[in-house]
């Protein structure tokens, strides 16, 4: 690739992403969402944090199938079952790193 076709590619690439992510901003009051989307907009940051974590918790690098010997199980299990238990997101953090570590050197 060369470097006219480089810089073509990286102003391509931030007019889309400003379009994209700016398309809300740049209409204004024009573009009144409903209550109902508003609404569902609210999930859209828990969606997209279960969308990257779900697969690297059940599926490790590497393969295609859940192994019960995979570290990121284990820790994702006990994350689940401290949060349900404390309700604390440090100790949500804290018991997944911990069974984690352990089950990583197991």
């Amino acid at each position: 690739m060369t470097s006219f076709e480089t810089w073509i590619v990286i102003i391509g690439l931030t007019a889309i992403t400003y379009l994209t992510r700016g398309f809300f901003l740049l209409m204004g009051t024009r573009v009144e969402l409903s209550p109902t989307i508003q609404k569902s907009l609210r999930y859209a940051p828990a969606a997209a944090l279960v969308a990257v974590i779900v697969p690297e918790i059940f599926f490790p690098p590497g393969s295609a199938e859940m192994e019960l010997n995979n570290p990121q199980l284990w820790g994702g299990i006990a994350s689940i079952l401290g949060f349900l238990a404390t309700k604390s997101m440090v100790f949500t953090i804290i018991s997944g790193m911990v069974v984690y570590t352990g089950a990583r050197f197991i």
